[in-house]
């Protein structure tokens, strides 16, 4: 266990910056437009986060809260004071709980923080009608601070250019404490799990594991390229963002503030028009629709021309988008993180083929063991599964570790040459009577053959006699003679594909190829990826019957 002290906060790390950057922008609120962003700098920012803790600390008071204690906060995450409120109560040493607006309704969020332990609430005031239909609270309510507030607390001040931000001096934690709790974006039983981050692993996102801490990015700076802007990926009370900006002030970056996840090209033309954006973060499914929206429109792919980087997650990007944005000169670089690990991989800029490949960030500690089948317990000589030791900075805390002494993440990637191939969740590697199939490959190739015809598909049937292909169709409300063309034309167009393919992984049987209208398939509310145990329940019958004769 480490010493406590503020030294170990992981704000100790930006505090520099607050005067190093002072009139540099540091945050560029979006007001609404494609072409309009709100302006804060360095400074604005610092001053925002010493009346925010002064007040807090005057509000919190009565409760007595000891450090470390947990307070909770369902933030719509869009507001630039979502960040400072939730900064400004970590800089008094206790530990935010972080609720975005992806939460319906109270109760689930007052179910956690109770789980959590959590000592208070701070709710945007949006969400004050839910709170008033809820009833009584079992741990005290605050209104979270607006801008407006903020802003004259600071006029208020005797010499504002004079706020100094600084950690409480009460504020001593530990390495290994809890410094921030966030949750999964997806559920069991209805409940997300709550996902701790420490101090050490908010550190090490901050010092390495950002994406402006790696070399390409300080190659541009120390050649006078001016400072880096880049986008939020999605709400600023999720971990990503959160984690991006903390990583951004260090490097004395810009965070320009998109309107969703799905940022549309003309958006994309005003983050680099009017912010300077540099590097792109965004899922891969929504970097595809900008990218095919620059095969076409010359000042898009221009655009595209001038980032950095192009940051890409989630899930792989399209192969046919993919070939074209290195053909072009893109800057591509593909990661992988988790919740629970922030960034662990990452690939590098380069037209080489090699340089697509997945290598363990500069400075985390992934580890990769053999993937086994569980029906079996044989492992697959081709196939490893991405753990985090125990002893890591950035592994989670113990509560998520195994008894084997690593965090598993359940994500399956092939070694190739010196790097890594993701091949998709533990999940997505379906066992049938066969053996295992590879439900991503066949769900590419099927995207990939039948563009146009297939909005998404997904390949379920595990522990069943055979693989089955659910796909959502275009065009809504096909009739049965219809979906019987849109399966035959799908049987032709993946024929190539299945000649190459194992006798049990071939979906080749019409029965086998299921219809459905667009927007059918069941996906996470954050990343939009189709849950394939929930797509199983949905169509448990539908299921059986296609699978009666096999």
């Amino acid at each position: 266990m480490s010493q406590k002290s503020v030294e170990n906060h992981y704000l100790s790390l930006l505090l520099s910056a607050f005067r190093e950057h002072a009139d540099k922008p540091v945050f560029r609120p979006y007001i609404g437009k494609v072409d309009a962003w709100d302006t804060v700098t360095y400074r604005g920012l610092e001053q925002r986060l010493v009346v925010a803790q002064s007040l807090w600390k005057k509000a919190l008071a009565p409760l007595q809260l000891k450090t470390l204690d947990i307070v909770g906060f369902w933030l719509t995450g869009r507001k630039v004071t979502d960040l400072v409120n939730t900064i400004a109560i970590s800089s008094l040493g206790y530990t935010p709980q972080f609720f975005s607006g992806y939460f319906s309704g109270l109760s689930v969020v007052i179910e956690l923080l109770v789980k959590s332990g959590g000592k208070a609430i701070i709710i945007d005031r949006s969400f004050q009608p839910q709170l008033t239909e809820y009833g009584a609270v079992p741990v005290p309510t605050f209104d979270a601070l607006e801008d407006a507030e903020l802003l004259e607390a600071i006029s208020a001040s005797e010499v504002p250019d004079a706020l100094r931000f600084a950690v409480d001096p009460e504020a001593a934690v530990g390495l290994d404490d809890y410094a921030a709790l966030f949750h999964s974006s997806g559920t069991t039983g209805g409940m997300p799990k709550i996902i701790p981050n420490t101090y050490k692993m908010i550190r090490a996102v901050i010092l390495y594991k950002h994406s402006g801490a790696q070399d390409p990015d300080k190659e541009f700076l120390a050649n006078g390229g001016g400072q880096t802007v880049a986008n939020t990926l999605g709400s600023l009370a999720h971990i990503a963002s959160f984690h991006t900006f903390l990583g951004a002030v260090h490097t004395g970056a810009c965070l320009a503030q998109s309107s969703s996840m799905a940022v549309s090209p003309q958006e994309f033309l005003g983050l680099v028009q009017v912010c300077g954006l540099t590097r792109l973060i965004l899922y891969a499914t929504f970097l595809s629709e900008i990218i095919r929206a620059g095969k076409k429109d010359e000042t898009i792919r221009e655009a595209l021309k001038s980032l950095r980087q192009i940051f890409h997650t989630g899930v792989a990007l399209n192969k046919e988008d993919e070939a074209w944005a290195y053909e072009n000169g893109l800057r591509m670089i593909t990661s992988y993180s988790t919740t629970e690990t922030a960034p662990l991989l990452r690939s590098r800029v380069g037209l080489d083929p090699s340089a697509r490949l997945l290598r363990p960030v500069r400075g985390a500690n992934p580890a990769f063991l053999p993937y086994k089948d569980k029906d079996s317990g044989s492992a697959d000589s081709d196939l490893y599964e991405v753990v985090v030791p125990a002893d890591a900075d950035d592994c989670p805390p113990p509560s998520l570790v195994a008894a084997d002494g690593y965090y598993h993440s359940n994500d399956i990637f092939e070694k190739v040459e010196d790097g890594w191939v993701y091949r998709g969740r533990a999940g997505d590697w379906i066992k049938v009577l066969g053996g295992f199939v590879d439900t991503k490959s066949i769900e590419d190739n099927v995207r990939k053959t039948c563009e146009g015809l297939v909005h998404d598909a997904v390949v379920i049937g595990s522990g069943r006699t055979a693989p089955v292909l659910v796909v959502e169709s275009t065009e809504s409300g096909l009739d049965v003679p219809a979906q019987a063309v849109l399966v035959h034309t799908i049987i032709e167009r993946t024929a190539e594909f299945n000649k190459r393919a194992f006798a049990h992984e071939r979906i080749e049987d019409p029965k086998r190829i299921l219809i459905v209208d667009r927007g059918t398939l069941p996906r996470t509310k954050e990343k939009g990826n189709v849950r394939r145990g929930a797509t199983e329940e949905l169509l448990a019958a539908e299921l059986d019957a296609a699978l009666a004769d096999a």
